[in-house]
């Protein structure tokens, strides 16, 4: 059967419209405009946004060296060699010939107002020169791939046709040394203290030679469930030192101690394929399972002072097999730019700019491709040379893949963040190693600033596709963050916003926040690898609702934010399709069973389909509170020193055939222990009954108690099941169970709880258990009810024709108090000739009618549409549903279907949320199971759509049926 969120991921949904465009429509520059003079110094003016209405927005800026006087430019006559022992006063070597007085060193560039040019058309070969200050490389610029070269620059613009390069074969290393200038001493041509390297349009290409992955997963769980971790790679040599995270060596009850410390000499791993053995002396404290060798890379890029990469207009990026270290200018501090006036008079050097990150893709117009280096804060040998970087990998606007990297995030350092929102790229297999010491709770920032610093992936697009990412360790803000962005319009005073890569050709509507929220519903987070400290966390607090969707993956011992804790409540629901959540996949582990706490806050809702969770763990904190809960098809353990298990955390619980074990370590109940060869037969419509084999493997099993618990209502309990009985039984049949009515969904619970006859007798909560929901439905088979939801209400009411009955409109029966709304009625401009189900062709009249008009929420006034409607007593009824799309996707608007929630008196129906039908399709939904048990008539009460106010989601018509044997009579 295919999975629901696979054929989500299939959907994939914009907003927006289609006007034609392509990527260099994005903004337009050219470098014979006009300059702008900064501090008396010309800068090239790049207006990112063309037609902002943000009066804050002065344009970005970069230095015009060529054109400004007062520098001193030289450029290379021919192609060139350049070593430690380069002439640069050999005649004829640079033109015009190089002031001896600025210079007085004929080997090295010391003077900071002195600028090297490689013109068009030449090659400048790099062996290992002395430090140049700046350099403008519009020919190439190439390190010697043969030897072991060394470049080292202050500056660096390249601009279209420009060439750097850095591709060192087998036998040769080769180091680029990004050595920003001190921040006390910027010459005085750069008053905006632009990044250190920057390409204009350029082209980059640093390929290192070994192309095996920078990290790997190790799985030690020879004997339990995990499977092949991500991607196993092979180490081909042993013992070389690996990036790891070491977890404390005691872990006793007494002693959990939560923390991890980076280990990067260790040594102990043996290459080879299959499973690692990485184990510290005796102890595994549930701690490196990545495992990260930079040390057989042979290309180093690490930087000195202010130092960061920035790559913008059309520059060509390609980097792979490389190692970054020590590199980046934007710090974690808040974000405090420069600012310029209306003349571009520098009234403020800003002392935490922006985009100054060790790679920066700033509005990039061609592809990018990120894959398989690797990103440390320090090198091995020095200590810190430049600032502590915000991130890794900054993007705006701009699309590519980042693939296979691996990044340690020590000192509080993010991984890769997506900045403004319309970013579209491949996030896919890369790992990240955390620990942080800082425990301070940052203040709250808006955004361009983002609040939690220290995380794996931070992102803003809902255009992206993130897969296979692991992220082990600490992580401060949340090991993967997700922020979807708010007041787009006036971020950067755009109503529209063009987007790249794949969806060339769209753009996105900034006006109305809630569409662009609502992309997130098809975003598909797919196999990710969390573990320890690693919260997935989302900052979202406004409309509509979304829902997180996880497919596959690996939860281990994964528990939320230490810092910032429980205190997030995102208007979100989260989805996991099959999911491995463990305490660890270590054999001989020290876990931390009373730290896991994956899920902290207060949440719409969890839903978990086709689980396997099986032992010990805390997936739900203490403290934890939703609306509602849902787990089908799953084995789950968890944590329960309370008879109401799983319900406690949720407002409502949905249980569908879940096998697991309610856990408790002072019982001696630590993992899986099912009931076996469980069997259900219905012995009439309302009774059930229920054979298993008890479950006497656990410590304090012998005298188990069972309880059989319908709708959360206690209904029998067997005491004191012994292992003695077992044996001779082989099986135990239940007493047979009663559904308290012959119409409805029933979740049974069967639940033993462990005894302990020391020092005096008692049961504790935990033990096997088994839940699922059985539907009883005999009784309502005889139509009674249609009610057509529209604003068209004739004087004259009559019988209508819909789907074989006579129906009503709500209308018509209002004043009889059958039937009464909220909301507003709505209908489509033109009536369809036909709408189908996707098998169901409906043409005639009246049907059509009833689809096409509707009711719907007031979403400008925010009041969200319910239906009452007044039915009779002591009698069971079944309800269908019937939702029309007329507006959310079609020819040239593509639109991410919203999604929505059914409540019938107050409770949520399973599933929690749902997507509308596609585009002028209709749905019948259903059934729906309500019971009037009392003497007299009852409002039946449909809250359609309630939590999402922001979308008008149609309901077409409520279609009623009953153990009654007589309809209702139409017309009235």
């Amino acid at each position: 059967m295919k999975s629901l969120l696979f054929t989500l991921s299939l959907v994939f949904i914009l907003i927006l419209s289609t006007k034609e465009l392509n990527a260099q429509d994005l903004y337009s520059f050219d470098f014979t405009s006009a300059r702008v003079n900064i501090g008396g110094q010309p800068h090239f003016k790049v207006n990112y946004y063309p037609g902002s209405t943000n009066t804050n927005y002065k344009g970005d800026f970069y230095p015009d060296l060529e054109t400004n006087t007062n520098v001193k430019k030289y450029s290379f006559t021919a192609n060139s060699t350049l070593t430690v022992s380069t002439n640069y006063r050999t005649s004829g070597f640079l033109t015009p010939a190089i002031s001896t007085v600025d210079n007085p060193i004929s080997t090295w560039i010391t003077d900071l107002n002195t600028v090297l040019i490689v013109p068009a058309g030449i090659t400048i070969t790099v062996n290992s020169p002395n430090l140049i200050p700046t350099l403008l490389v519009k020919g190439r610029l190439i390190l010697n791939p043969a030897v072991n070269s060394k470049f080292m620059c202050q500056k660096v613009i390249i601009f279209p046709g420009g060439v750097v390069e850095s591709i060192p074969a087998s036998t040769s290393n080769h180091s680029i040394v990004i050595n920003g200038f001190d921040p006390t001493g910027y010459p005085t041509w750069d008053p905006l203290h632009t990044s250190a390297f920057i390409s204009l349009g350029g082209s980059v290409t640093l390929r290192g030679f070994d192309t095996t992955s920078m990290w790997t997963g190790v799985n030690n769980s020879f004997t339990s469930y995990g499977g092949t971790f991500l991607k196993s790679f092979p180490y081909t040599t042993s013992y070389q030192p690996v990036y790891k995270l070491v977890s404390p060596l005691v872990q006793t009850l007494g002693n959990l101690n939560p923390n991890y410390t980076l280990n990067n000499y260790y040594t102990r791993l043996v290459g080879g394929y299959g499973i690692y053995h990485s184990k510290d002396d005796t102890y595994y404290g549930g701690a490196g399972y990545i495992l990260m060798r930079p040390i057989v890379k042979n290309l180093f890029v690490s930087g000195v002072f202010s130092s960061s990469m920035v790559f913008t207009l059309g520059s060509s990026i390609d980097i792979q097999n490389t190692v970054f270290s020590d590199i980046g200018h934007t710090t974690a501090s808040p974000l405090d730019d420069n600012t310029l006036d209306s003349s571009y008079t520098l009234t403020h050097v800003g002392t935490n700019p922006p985009d100054r990150y060790p790679i920066t893709i700033l509005h990039n117009k061609l592809a990018v491709n990120i894959q398989n280096n690797m990103f440390i804060p320090l090198t091995d040998y020095t200590s810190q040379q430049s600032s502590t970087p915000r991130a890794y990998i900054g993007a705006k606007r701009s699309f590519g893949t980042i693939s296979g990297n691996a990044f340690v995030l020590s000192y509080g350092i993010s991984g890769i963040s997506l900045l403004y929102g319309t970013e579209q790229f491949t996030l896919s297999f890369n790992a990240f190693i955390s620990v942080y010491t800082d425990k301070t709770v940052p203040s709250s920032r808006s955004y361009p600033d983002i609040d939690f610093i220290n995380g794996g992936i931070i992102t803003t697009s809902p255009y992206s596709t993130y897969e296979g990412n692991a992220f082990e360790g600490q992580f401060k803000g949340g090991a993967f963050q997700v922020i979807p962005i708010q007041s787009r319009s006036s971020i950067a005073g755009l109503t529209t916003d063009i987007l790249l890569g794949s969806f060339t050709g769209l753009t996105q509507d900034n006006t109305q926040d809630f569409k662009s929220n609502n992309l997130w519903n098809s975003v598909v987070f797919k196999n990710h690898f969390l573990c320890g400290e690693a919260e997935f966390r989302v900052t979202y607090t406004s409309q509509p609702p979304i829902r997180i969707n996880f497919l596959g993956g690996w939860f281990i011992g994964q528990r939320a934010s230490l810092t910032l804790g429980g205190a997030n409540t995102p208007n979100i629901e989260l989805f996991y399709d099959s999911p491995y959540i463990a305490n660890t996949l270590s054999i001989n582990d020290r876990s931390y069973t009373f730290e896991t706490d994956t899920h902290t806050g207060t949440y719409n809702a969890v839903s978990i389909k086709n689980a396997l969770s099986i032992s010990s763990y805390k997936f739900f904190a203490e403290s934890f509170k939703c609306k509602y809960i849902s787990i089908t098809d799953s084995k789950f353990s968890h944590f329960s020193n309370s008879s109401e298990f799983i319900k406690r955390y949720a407002n409502q619980l949905y249980l569908s055939n879940v096998n697991g074990t309610k856990i408790d370590l002072d019982y001696g109940i630590s993992f899986f222990f099912p009931l076996y060869s469980f069997g259900a037969s219905f012995l009439s419509t309302n009774q059930v009954n229920f054979s298993f084999i008890p479950n006497f493997d656990f410590v304090e099993s012998n005298g188990q108690s069972i309880s059989y618990i319908v709708n959360d209502v206690y209904q029998t309990t067997v005491p004191n099941l012994f292992l003695t009985q077992y044996e001779v039984n082989k099986t135990f049949t239940s007493n047979v169970v009663n559904f308290p009515n012959s119409n409805g969904k029933y979740t049974v619970m069967i639940s033993a709880k462990s005894y302990s006859p020391l020092p005096q007798p008692t049961y504790s909560e935990a033990g096997s258990f088994y839940a699922n929901t059985y539907v009883s439905d005999s009784l309502c088979n005889t139509f009674y009810l249609g009610i057509d939801l529209t604003p068209d209400v004739e004087v004259t009411p009559r019988a209508l024709s819909i789907f074989g009955n006579s129906w009503t409109k709500c209308g018509w029966v209002s004043g009889a108090g059958l039937c009464s709304t909220t909301g507003v009625f709505s209908k489509v401009s033109t009536t369809p000739s036909s709408v189908t189900d996707g098998t169901t062709t409906v043409t005639t009249t009246d049907p059509l009618t009833m689809l096409t008009t509707y009711l719907g929420n007031d979403a400008t006034n925010g009041i969200p549409s319910t239906i009452n409607i007044t039915l009779p007593g002591n009698q069971q009824y079944k309800i269908y549903l019937y939702t029309y799309n007329p507006s959310f996707t079609g020819a040239s608007i593509f639109t991410s279907l919203p999604f929505y929630t059914i409540k019938i008196d107050g409770n949520y129906q399973e599933p929690f949320s749902r997507t509308t039908p596609q585009y002028q399709y209709y749905q019948k939904l259903g059934p729906f199971y309500w019971n009037n048990d009392q003497s007299t008539a009852k409002v039946l009460n449909i809250q359609w759509a309630a939590d999402n106010t922001k979308y008008v989601i149609p309901i077409s018509g409520v279609e009623i049926y009953s153990s009654l044997t007589t309809k209702y009579p139409i017309p009235i």
